[in-house]
């Protein structure tokens, strides 16, 4: 058998070729069997005039359970909720009052979900809402 620089380029291109395969199999599998995403809806803010109240859904979109939710004001106040969502499942967070006087009923608001992961990462979501009288 003779061999010619086409066989061996053939060769190292397969091989090449196997080897992105295999690298990007083990890059992609632990993202599939380990995701850590939530996502918050139905969020609503109502004003008495001193303090926020909030209440919302959050959804644990991925299997690893939520541990933890920080909420936070973008105009500044916030405070840490500790509770266990596990994958795929929902939690309503009901009446979670911030202190914050001086705003008006009416105007926009950023309120920032930081959830923590039962392996103590986190995510973050930024929700903008329209303050409604309480």
């Amino acid at each position: 058998m003779q061999v010619s620089i086409e066989h061996v380029m053939w060769i190292i291109a397969g091989l090449a070729i196997a080897g992105l395969v295999i690298t990007s199999l083990f890059s992609w599998i632990p993202k599939l069997i380990y995701t850590k995403d939530f996502s918050a809806y139905d969020v609503h803010a109502y004003y008495d005039g001193s303090r926020v109240h909030i209440f919302a859904t959050i959804k644990n979109t991925g299997n690893i359970p939520i541990k933890q939710i920080r909420i936070d004001l973008t105009i500044g106040g916030g405070t840490t909720i500790n509770l266990n969502i596990k994958g795929g499942e929902s939690n309503s967070i009901n009446d979670i009052v911030i202190n914050k006087p001086g705003l008006a009923v009416g105007s926009i608001i950023g309120i920032k979900f930081t959830v923590v992961f039962q392996d103590s990462t986190s995510k973050s979501r930024l929700i903008h809402v329209v303050l409604e009288q309480w």
